[in-house]
């Protein structure tokens, strides 16, 4: 089990390159990816998200990297000497001109000139891909490590609500045999206060009973309960992908049995422990969007 959120973090230097990678994600019904890389590996996007993809399956996932090449630094700039020379003559007649000395002739060119600029240089993308595949695969191995501490945290949660779910059931089906009981005596109840005035047949109060025994039955829906239980209970105890979804269906049909079983019930102390299930089970469906 992993929560769809996590952070990890990787720096790395040699000696030819020095990389930061930062990786966060929340949760979110689908996977996203934003993924911001430096120009020199932007050909490398699309293999950064895919290699993501291979190891996340849902979340909203945030990739930064910062990536330098020791061995391109020097190459890189480029210094246009014709400009710098018409430059430094306009400059050197504005002096003459206006009878003015500038501070820094030089400072001054290079600041405002372009005299000195980065070359387009051609990225060597299988040599870098090299590096930041490795660095990357390190990055995501520890970055699933923090979501699976975060699951197995919040697996533990869900085992100790799983237990009070079962109490209340286990409670609802010892109230169960005295909802057709209780009807049963205020039937007869009412009956003999009025069977001077009506005479009352003794399978018309009987088919009365079975006609609400019937309608007030929860045995279904407690069976159906036990069953999701079951179904829950293997969820919390083993690891697969894409396990929130499913999880999250089969809270949806607990909810519907426990609604279900509230409508029927026709007691207020079987009603209120409807209602404590529900509480509960709400705290699980919150906690449930975390999963990845």
């Amino acid at each position: 089990m992993r929560s769809m959120t996590g952070y990890s973090k990787l720096n790395y230097e040699d000696e030819n390159y020095v990389i930061s990678m930062e990786i966060k994600s929340v949760n979110n019904k689908n996977l996203t990816t934003k993924v911001k890389v430096p120009y020199n590996l932007n050909l490398l996007e699309n293999y950064i998200r895919a290699e993501i993809a291979s190891f996340i399956s849902r979340g909203s996932i945030d990739f930064r990297i910062e990536f330098e090449d020791k061995n391109e630094n020097l190459k890189s700039l480029k210094y246009d000497e014709d400009l710098a020379k018409s430059c430094m003559q306009i400059l050197n007649k504005m002096e003459e001109d206006f009878n003015e000395k500038f501070s820094n002739k030089l400072d001054f060119l290079v600041r405002n000139f372009g005299v000195i600029s980065q070359k387009d240089l051609d990225t060597d993308e299988e040599k870098y891909k090299e590096i930041i595949s490795l660095k990357l695969r390190e990055l995501l191995q520890d970055f699933v490590k923090t979501k699976v501490e975060e699951g197995n945290r919040l697996r533990n949660f869900f085992k100790e609500q799983l237990n009070i779910l079962k109490l209340k059931v286990e409670e609802v089906k010892k109230l169960k045999p005295q909802v057709v009981e209780n009807y049963r005596e205020r039937l007869l109840a009412n009956v003999n206060s009025v069977k001077a005035d009506i005479d009352f047949k003794e399978e018309d109060i009987l088919k009365e009973i079975l006609l609400f025994s019937d309608r007030v039955d929860i045995t279904e829906e407690v069976s159906r309960l036990e069953s999701h239980f079951k179904q829950l209970e293997y969820e919390f105890n083993v690891d697969k992908d894409s396990q929130g979804k499913k999880i999250e269906f089969i809270f949806q049909e607990i909810f519907r049995e426990f609604n279900t079983m509230g409508v029927k019930s026709n007691m207020y102390e079987i009603s209120k422990l409807v209602v404590e299930g529900k509480n509960e089970l709400e705290k699980m469906r919150e906690q449930i969007m975390n999963i990845e």
